[in-house]
């Protein structure tokens, strides 16, 4: 998706313009284009919201380069089978898109170029300064990609919302006692919060041990509330996926992890995910709509009134303090309200766990209810199967857009990435990219095992009870019940473990 161009240019592009000052020599030494192809890299993109600017990166390229570069775009969900027949023909990619799981079938089959096989030596210096956690690995081990970008997700809020709301000059005690407060405390918060949209102002909350109070009257930013969350209750993957790693992430550090568990491990999801289904049970009871408050039942699942592009919409335009979503939206938000856009903020979202739920070593429920998830999605990978020049050709652009100033400029400001280089002292044009670089240099952050999970366990296990039988229950949610779909997400995740 296409940003408008910024006239302010971040650090990371003022940094990154050195480092890719050698390039024009790099390309001139390329040679000539492949015969018969038009074309000098083959990029394959699993990411549709960048295609467009990825069309015009590749233009800007051409004009600075001479060189030629063919983009190719397919949505994530249709990337694999596309990509392996592209692979096996004879006008293949050169560099292609792979998630840290789809990876294991391209290394395996022998597509994936190492750092130790990259003859660039600017290049294969931004391999060695990936830090090790965000490189593309296979059984643990090696370095096969360059990140896309970093992405996260969390708690989205206005600081002017809040602000306005408890009477506050600015929010930036507030976001940090936020960060450090318990779930009973985010639990009165949001009540007190409810409170304040039905009328009921004047109610006091503690965060973190200091005490808040909402204000007895509305303001102009607060007006249009008519609940606390903004909700996509219609779609089974944004609770099913992202609010199911939370659970996940308390028994697997990440995706290689997961991988490389045995099926019996899984069984100490079970009271993981049974607390996930009861903070779910609580947040559904203060969901927005476009016109008042959705409550539970077969509106909450009604895709004209809770669908993904309408849950946005709602918080967009002032109708819910709060979205639990990640930093991919600010462009649809900046489109609704620019100036909204520039006052987001991302907050972790509170977990209803004890220390004892947690299996991973050296995490706590206190480290988890301060950090967000932040991982990569995708990575560029050069094809080994190509010819040496073709090799060249591609690891000059991979540089390019990933060193050079104009490269730079695309991913930040046109494709609205968080670059993996972005390090303390980073600052962006997008606020929500600002929020997630806050998060990594604090070394708060989560991973994303959910990847891993066996296939289609987040929308056709997790997510289905939470649409089919769930979200359309007004009552409270039978506790015994949520014990038995907790029993049975569980072994549904272990049986397609089974089939590795």
């Amino acid at each position: 998706m296409r940003r408008p161009e910024r006239k302010r240019k971040s650090r990371v592009l003022r940094t990154a313009a050195g480092i890719g000052a050698g390039l024009m020599v790099l390309a001139g030494l390329a040679g000539c284009s492949q015969k018969e192809k038009d074309y000098d890299v083959y990029f394959f993109n699993a990411k549709s919201e960048i295609a467009e600017a990825l069309e015009q990166a590749a233009a800007s390229y051409e004009a600075e380069t001479g060189k030629r570069v063919k983009t190719f775009t397919v949505g994530t969900t249709e990337s694999q089978e596309t990509l392996r027949s592209e692979l096996k023909s004879k006008a293949y990619p050169t560099i292609f898109a792979a998630n840290a799981v789809q990876f294991e079938e391209w290394k395996s089959a022998g597509y994936a170029l190492g750092e130790e096989d990259i003859r660039n030596p600017e290049l294969k210096a931004l391999y060695e300064s990936i830090p090790e956690p965000m490189r593309l690995q296979f059984d643990g081990e090696g370095n096969f990609g360059i990140p896309y970008n970093m992405e996260g997700y969390g708690v989205i809020a206005d600081t002017r919302v809040i602000a306005e709301m408890l009477g506050l000059a600015d929010t930036k005690t507030f976001e940090s006692d936020y960060c450090e407060a318990s779930y009973e405390e985010f639990q009165a918060m949001i009540q007190a919060m409810d409170a304040y949209i039905k009328g009921e102002g004047g109610e006091s909350f503690r965060l973190n041990g200091n005490t808040y109070q909402t204000q007895t009257e509305k303001g102009a930013l607060t007006a249009s509330l008519n609940g606390v969350f903004s909700i996509a209750g219609a779609e089974k993957w944004t609770y099913g996926n992202h609010f199911g790693n939370y659970p996940i992430c308390a028994v697997y550090s990440d995706v290689y992890e997961v991988k490389g568990a045995e099926p019996e491990q899984a069984e100490l999801l079970k009271e993981p995910v049974r607390k996930s289904l009861e903070e779910l049970e609580f947040l559904t009871r203060f969901a927005a709509g476009a016109d008042g408050p959705v409550e539970r039942g077969p509106r909450f699942i009604n895709s004209t009134v809770t669908g993904y592009d309408q849950a946005v919409q709602n918080f967009a335009q002032g109708k819910a303090v709060f979205i639990k979503n990640g930093n991919w939206i600010y462009g649809n938000v900046e489109k609704i309200s620019p100036e909204k856009a520039e006052n987001l903020t991302m907050l972790p979202m509170k977990l209803n766990l004890t220390d004892a739920d947690i299996q991973v070593e050296g995490l706590t429920v206190e480290q988890m209810n301060r950090s967000i998830p932040e991982f990569v999605s995708q990575y560029y990978v050069v094809n080994s199967k190509c010819t040496e020049k073709e090799q060249e050709e591609a690891e000059a652009f991979l540089l390019w857009l990933n060193t050079s100033e104009t490269g730079m400029d695309y991913i930040v400001n046109q494709f609205a990435f968080v670059p993996f280089q972005a390090e303390e002292g980073t600052v962006l044009d997008n606020s929500l990219s600002n929020a997630l670089v806050r998060f990594k240099a604090a070394g708060n952050i989560l991973s994303n095992p959910f990847d891993a999970a066996p296939s289609a366990w987040g929308t056709e296990m997790y997510g289905r009870y939470l649409m089919e039988e769930l979200f359309i229950q007004p009552e409270t949610w039978d506790g015994a019940r949520l014990e038995e779909i907790a029993g049975e997400c569980v072994e549904y995740w272990k049986s397609g473990m089974e089939e590795w």
